[in-house]
């Protein structure tokens, strides 16, 4: 097979060489043993195989499948990527809800649970369980309400006249009970304090003092009193600094009135720092920090305790509410420049309202809420760092794209050794056998792993195998048939030359000369 020739076996040239010219017969040879189409098919496979198509082959196949890979990758990673950005706005506000919605019932159960107790008191009064004149009566009877509430931090009476006594709760649980007497002459208030321990709902008495007070207390000079006054026929909630604790407390007060005159206020006092606590409490862990202020911009409560009352100290008379605008805390400064650059009026707020507040130097995204609490006129806000949420959601980014990594690697994988197994092997040796078949070195066995394949592979196998055996069969015969021509053309070739050379003068006079010499000699 040195030569590919297409003219098949059933050729009518050489019947037609028979009896034809010496150049139409030359012309034919040359045409014969010119390459034919398929010749230059073989020698182009022969020269891509040269050049190493399995890598090209190889290449494109595994590229096409990474290709696949890495987009379907992409379509779950780009979108998630996209919409968990797009969630942390969704997050943090069900954040804030959250945290608005626990707030608002703790401060419900805690005004509720005052609005029970002075309802107490005021039945007691109503059916003289309570005698506000018998020091003993009321002591017992102030001291076990305030022991059956441990959210409350006061249960307390000022008189008209200026006197004041009522049962606290301290910080460190034991239950005080203070009698303050007041001295209009001297303007002056001598109490005396009874301190109890209490233990399964038991009061142990641990010690008594007296002394006078400095600077001294007037019951009706209190903003608890004076509230009252101002709505006798009322509840009154009146939200200041204590001045046994420094701390901020909210009152629960109603007037007792003879004949229509104001006698005194009874009421029941909270101190704040136990909302606080539930803040802290609701906050745990993440970063941030929420807030409790009123439409005058007071901070009530807070997560930072020490911004509460930074300033203030036991026995001050004139401690006031922290105001928001005055803070440290960085985070709630945020939120004071935030309300101040909106210019938002917070007394109008009906609704949960979000801002966004971004750090100048570092460029930190900040989501600031207010909620109104539902009670008085106190609002709940919340300062959460973005990085809180996009930190997770860039951790859980990363998880995702190395989970992607290491499942494009092994799909990688898995694709080069099918590729190489199931395609571009059997691929290659169709190749090499048109290479072999250029050489004519071609043997029909080795396609038979392939040709036995039912797929495309296999059939494309099977054809090229026919056609190859075709081939060399066809050209087996077509050098049989070209090898007698040039038997034929050479002993036409002889003749023509005989005859030229019998047809030309100076033979048909040699021809004559002989024959007339053979006559002679017969003579």
């Amino acid at each position: 097979m040195g030569n590919c020739i297409s003219h098949p076996a059933s050729s009518p040239w050489p019947h037609r060489l028979v009896g034809a010219s010496p150049a139409f017969i030359s012309g034919v040879l040359t045409t014969v043993q010119t390459p034919s189409l398929l010749c230059t098919m073989t020698r182009i496979a022969a020269l891509f195989s040269k050049r190493r198509p399995s890598l090209g082959l190889k290449a494109t196949l595994v590229s096409a499948m990474l290709l696949t890979v890495t987009a379907t990758a992409a379509m779950v990673y780009l979108p998630w990527a996209w919409i968990s950005r797009r969630n942390i706005e969704t997050i943090i506000d069900q954040t804030n809800k959250e945290i608005a919605v626990g707030t608002s019932k703790e401060v419900e159960r805690l005004f509720s649970n005052a609005a029970s107790a002075q309802q107490f008191i005021e039945a007691g009064l109503n059916r003289n369980l309570l005698d506000l004149s018998d020091a003993e009566n009321r002591e017992f009877f102030f001291l076990n309400v305030l022991a059956a509430s441990p959210t409350f931090t006061w249960v307390q009476y000022g008189d008209a006249n200026g006197d004041f006594f009522g049962a606290q709760r301290t910080a460190n649980g034991e239950l005080h009970f203070h009698d303050r007497d007041w001295d209009p002459d001297t303007e002056t208030t001598f109490t005396n304090i009874n301190s109890y321990s209490i233990q399964d709902a038991v009061l142990t008495p641990l010690e008594s003092k007296s002394f006078e007070m400095n600077p001294s207390y007037y019951a009706p000079a209190r903003p608890w009193f004076q509230a009252t006054a101002a709505a006798p026929d009322q509840r009154s909630w009146t939200v200041y600094v204590y001045r046994s604790s420094g701390t901020p407390g909210v009152d629960l007060t109603k007037a007792v009135k003879t004949d229509g005159e104001l006698q005194g206020v009874i009421g029941v006092g909270i101190e704040l720092n136990q909302l606080s606590d539930y803040l802290e409490q609701l906050q745990g862990d993440r970063p941030g920090e929420t807030f409790i202020v009123n439409s005058q911009g007071e901070l009530i409560a807070s997560t930072d305790k020490a911004e509460v009352t930074p300033d203030q100290t036991a026995g001050e008379t004139d401690a006031q509410l922290t105001q928001l605008t005055d803070v440290q805390n960085p985070l709630l400064q945020y939120a004071s420049e935030t309300l101040q650059a909106q210019e938002f009026d917070v007394e109008n707020l009906e609704a949960w309202q979000r801002f966004v507040y971004q750090e100048s130097e570092t460029g930190d995204i900040y989501h600031i809420a207010l909620t109104p609490v539902g009670q008085l006129d106190w609002l709940v806000g919340t300062v959460i760092p973005e990085a809180t949420y996009t930190v997770e959601i860039n951790r859980n980014k990363r998880r995702l794209l190395a989970g992607v990594v290491v499942f494009t690697g092994g799909i990688a994988i898995v694709a080069v050794v099918l590729a190489e197994r199931l395609i571009a092997r059997p691929i290659l040796g169709i190749a090499q056998a048109a290479a072999d078949i250029e050489a004519d070195n071609f043997n029909p066995d080795q396609l038979g792993e392939t040709s036995d394949r039912q797929d495309e592979i296999g059939q494309l196998a099977r054809i090229f195998r026919k056609m190859a055996i075709q081939v060399h069969q066809r050209e087996q015969q077509l050098r049989l048939q070209v090898q007698n021509l040039r038997v034929e053309i050479d002993e036409t070739k002889r003749s023509q030359q005989v005859k030229e050379i019998v047809d030309t003068d100076f033979f048909r006079d040699l021809a004559i000369k002989a024959k007339a010499l053979r006559n002679r000699d017969r003579d």
